[in-house]
C-alpha cells in the first residue's frame, strides 16, 4: 500500500515551499496581526514543525544542502517535495524521494534559471537474475570514486550516493541479502541552450553515508527486520580515492597495475579503495567521458554475499581458479583467497586478459595464489 505525508491544512498549503519565502510571508503576517493588538507569535517560533522526508528519516533544514534552502537558489518560491512507498513484512520493498524544483531568473545576467534534482532511495533484495544484480551493484556502487562505508558497515559511497548491505535478519527465504541504495540527481539550466547535470546536495560523502544509514534503519524497522541497536555511523571515512590520473599513451599502466593496458590513447583513470575488503578502480575516456573499464575486488563478507550464487559451478576459463564467468557487459570470478571468499568482478571490457591482470595483483596483495594462469593476461 503506498504511503504519502499528511495533507497539509488550507493555510500551510497557501505558503511559500521553501522556508525563506514562508518567513517572508509569515513576517508580513506578524506585522498585520501586531498592529491590531494579536500578534504575538515571532517568524521563527511559528508552530508548525520541519517537513520530514524518507519514512521520517530526514528532517528539513537539517544540515544537507537539499534540505535546506540553499537547494532553491534564488528562488524564494521553491518546492521540495516527497513521495514514498514503505516496506512492509508482506512485501518487503520500498521506495522514497524527495524532489527539488526551482525557477527563477539569474541575478547575475537575467537568465531565466530552472533546476530540478531528485534524491532516491531504494529498498529491496539484490535482483535473482545475474546480470541485473552485477549492472546494478557493480556498474552503480563499485566504480573508482566509491569508499568503503565506516564503522564496518557493509557497503559504499560517495558524495552522489551509496549502498548498504542490511544484516542477515533481512535476507530473503532464497537467501539473496536486502540492500538500501541512495542516488542524487538533478539537472540546471540557465538560458534557451545551457544545461548541466547538477545533482542534489548530499553534503558530501560522509553526510551521504548518514543520510544512507537513516533511511536503512527506518526501512529495516517498517519491514519488521531490525537489528537490535539501529546502525550508526561515528567514524571519519578513510582510504578516499585518489586523484584522477591521465594516460597518454596505448601502452600506459592503468589501476596502478603493472600491465594493465588498455591499448587506448588518452584515458583517465580513478583508483578507489585498496584495503584488505575492497579494491576499485574504473576508467574512461579524458575528452568524452565514455567508460571503458569498471574493476573490483570484494572481500568483505556481507557485500561478498550480494554477489552470492551468480559466478556459477565451474571455473570462469580453463586454468582459473574458483568458479566464474566472463560474459558480454560483465565478468564475475569468486575463489577462496587468505582464509576467506573473495570476488573479482570486471564490468564494460570484453577483454578477459583485463581481469586476469586485475585478480592477480590483487591476490598477490592478499598473499594469496594468482587467480588466472600464467599468460591469460595476453
Amino acid at each position: 500500500m503506498n504511503e504519502a505525508p499528511a495533507e497539509p491544512g488550507w493555510l500551510r498549503r497557501t505558503l511559500p515551499h521553501s522556508r525563506r519565502g514562508r518567513l517572508v510571508l509569515i513576517s508580513a503576517l506578524v506585522l498585520v496581526l501586531a498592529g491590531t493588538g494579536l500578534g504575538t507569535w515571532a517568524a521563527d517560533t511559528w508552530p508548525w514543525p520541519n517537513d520530514r522526508y524518507c519514512w521520517g528519516a530526514w528532517e528539513e533544514d537539517s544540515g544537507p544542502g537539499f534540505l535546506g534552502d540553499e537547494a532553491f537558489g534564488d528562488d524564494d518560491d521553491g518546492s521540495r517535495t516527497g513521495r514514498e512507498t514503505a516496506p512492509t513484512r508482506e512485501r518487503p520493498t520500498g521506495s522514497c524521494e524527495v524532489a527539488i524544483a526551482s525557477d527563477y531568473k539569474s541575478s547575475y545576467d537575467g537568465d531565466k534559471v530552472t533546476t530540478d534534482q531528485k534524491v532516491s532511495v531504494e529498498y529491496g533484495p539484490v535482483p535473482k537474475a545475474a546480470e541485473a544484480r552485477l549492472a546494478m551493484v557493480q556498474d552503480g556502487f563499485l566504480g573508482g570514486d566509491m569508499v568503503p562505508l565506516p564503522d564496518g558497515l557493509p557497503g559504499t559511497v560517495n558524495g552522489r550516493g551509496g549502498l548498504l548491505v542490511l544484516p542477515k535478519s533481512c535476507d530473503t527465504q532464497d537467501g539473496r541479502p536486502t540492500v538500501v541504495t541512495m542516488h542524487a540527481s538533478g539537472t540546471y539550466t540557465s538560458g534557451p541552450s545551457y544545461t548541466k547535470n547538477d545533482p542534489a546536495d548530499l553534503g558530501g560523502a560522509r553526510q551521504a553515508a548518514v543520510l544512507l544509514v537513516a533511511a536503512a534503519n527506518r526501512a529495516m524497522t517498517a519491514a519488521g527486520c531490525a537489528p537490535d541497536e539501529p546502525l550508526r555511523v561515528s567514524s571519519p571515512l578513510y582510504d578516499l580515492p585518489g586523484k584522477q590520473e591521465r594516460h597518454f599513451s596505448p601502452s600506459d599502466d592503468v589501476c596502478g597495475i603493472r600491465g594493465l593496458r588498455l591499448g587506448t590513447a588518452d584515458t583517465e583513470d580513478q583508483i578507489g579503495a585498496v584495503t584488505r575488503d575492497l579494491q576499485t578502480c574504473s576508467v574512461r575516456g579524458n575528452r568524452d567521458g565514455v567508460p571503458y573499464l569498471n574493476l573490483a575486488m570484494v572481500a568483505q563478507p556481507r557485500l561478498a554475499a550480494v554477489f552470492d550464487g551468480i559466478a556459477g559451478e565451474r571455473p570462469a576459463a580453463r586454468g582459473w581458479r574458483g568458479t566464474g564467468t566472463l560474459g558480454k557487459e560483465h565478468a564475475i570470478v569468486r575463489a577462496d583467497c587468505a582464509g576467506r571468499p573473495v570476488i573479482f568482478l570486471m564490468g564494460l571490457s570484453t577483454d578477459p586478459g583485463h581481469l586476469a591482470v586485475f585478480a592477480n595483483a590483487a591476490a598477490a596483495r592478499l598473499g594469496c595464489a594468482p587467480i588466472a594462469p600464467k599468460g591469460a593476461d595476453r
